[in-house]
């Protein structure tokens, strides 16, 4: 997963060769909220829920092992590695 700055268009982004979308839940459940994060390009792949992290917009995830931390804003989105 690529970490930086990303520019947020609607609820997707393109970080390195990717595009990435934050989709909605019809049905949040307790162990899967209503966020989540897929891969549309170059291959469609399911990445990981977003659990809220405390302040609106920032969530967390974990992909291939290692936790991240998303913070959403208006026109972008930051993607950093979780300590």
């Amino acid at each position: 997963m690529d970490t930086g700055n990303f520019v947020l268009q609607g609820n997707q982004f393109i970080a390195g060769e990717s595009k990435f979308v934050i989709k909605k839940r019809k049905k949040p459940t307790v162990n899967k909220p209503v966020d989540f994060l897929i891969q549309l390009t170059p291959s469609f792949k399911y990445i990981s829920s977003l659990f809220p992290a405390g302040e609106e917009g920032l969530y967390t995830f974990v992909y291939q092992s290692q936790m991240y931390l998303l913070k959403r804003q208006q026109e972008q989105v930051i993607i950093t590695e979780a300590e």
